[in-house]
């Protein structure tokens, strides 16, 4: 037994969801309780979900530890989003804007002076860049930070 799962926590999440804006019913609950093992594998995978906003467990606290009633369980608007394949509005309404200012192209010259290319293709790579559009420093810009974010990963 694997204490957090992800399949199973993608399935409470669209359980849940069934029965949104509402809590589950018997059937639901039922489905939940055989969906893990434990009480001991339950409770931690429902807590990780509530810890990321994803649901609410309305858990108490008490001197036996943890007890989550799942008949008041519900999925939060966050919770739908995340088990949508479109992102559901979460990913409409968090689309942030990015303003692109003249010091981007400072950092790119930057990164050209730096590179290791001879210093005549330094020059065409600078000339270059101040002859493009705005549309295409943005295009630019996303490139390299692709490019370094992917690096970073590794």
């Amino acid at each position: 037994m694997r204490r957090f799962d992800r399949e199973k926590q993608k399935e409470l999440l669209e359980i849940l969801s069934r029965y949104f804006p509402q809590s589950p019913d018997m059937d639901g609950e039922i489905e939940i309780k055989s969906l893990f093992e434990s009480d001991e594998e339950f409770f931690p995978n429902a807590m990780y979900l509530e810890e990321h906003g994803l649901v609410i467990t309305n858990a108490l606290y008490g001197f036996q530890g943890v007890t989550i009633e799942t008949h008041l369980m519900k999925i939060t608007a966050k919770g739908i989003d995340f088990i949508l394949q479109d992102g559901g509005l979460g990913a409409i309404l968090g689309v942030q804007t990015i303003k692109f200012h003249h010091s981007a192209v400072v950092v790119l010259e930057d990164l050209i002076s730096l590179s290791n290319i001879s210093d005549p293709e330094k020059e065409k790579a600078k000339t270059k860049l101040s002859e493009m559009t705005t549309e295409s420093l943005k295009a630019i810009v996303q490139t390299v930070t692709t490019a370094g974010l992917a690096a970073l990963m590794k």
